[in-house]
């Protein structure tokens, strides 16, 4: 004799399997209506735009760097006294991530004329400018002041006198 907790199990396979099947269905493809169905059904146009729903906002961003450093703002009271700015600057970005202080300018004037500069006016300073490293259009100097580091990036753009070159200047606060 099948004991009834065994029954209870078979019953409830059959209905789960039974389930399954009934779930899954055949593989037929569903019949076309027939004429008269389709004509009383409302004809549906489904319209799927090329353009977004909502259009894109307008940034009050600039477009690229160029543009960045077109956009000049005031100097912030908490840069360091003590921290380079190339005559005729003022500066486009400025953000500050932990101790850093970061801050960029964009000058007409030639990657060597701002490098110059800085190589007379760091030491001036009281940094101990004793490391520039050169990578293609790139040129980074770091200096040192008790336990502060400063790091700067001067780069100009397409290697072209017309296009601004960037000075990004990232300074520890004092």
């Amino acid at each position: 004799m099948i004991s009834r907790f065994t029954m209870t199990g078979i019953l409830l396979a059959t209905i789960g399997f039974s389930g399954l099947l009934l779930a899954c269905g055949g593989e037929d493809a569903p019949e076309a209506p027939s004429a008269p169905a389709a004509q009383s059904q409302p004809a549906r146009e489904v319209h799927k735009s090329a353009e977004p729903v909502m259009p894109p906002i307008p940034s009050a961003r600039p477009s690229n760097v160029e543009a960045e450093l077109a956009v000049k703002i005031e100097m912030p009271d908490f840069y360091p006294a003590d921290a380079p700015v190339f005559p005729g600057t003022a500066p486009s970005k400025v953000f500050v991530e932990g101790d850093k202080i970061n801050i960029m300018f964009g000058s007409q004037a030639s990657v060597e004329d701002v490098l110059g500069f800085l190589n007379e006016e760091l030491p001036r300073l009281g940094w101990d400018n004793h490391l520039v490293q050169r990578m293609s259009n790139i040129v980074t100097l770091e200096g040192r002041k008790g336990d502060r580091d400063l790091t700067i990036v001067l780069t100009q753009f397409s290697g072209d006198q017309e296009n601004p070159t960037l000075i990004a200047i990232a300074v520890s606060a004092d």
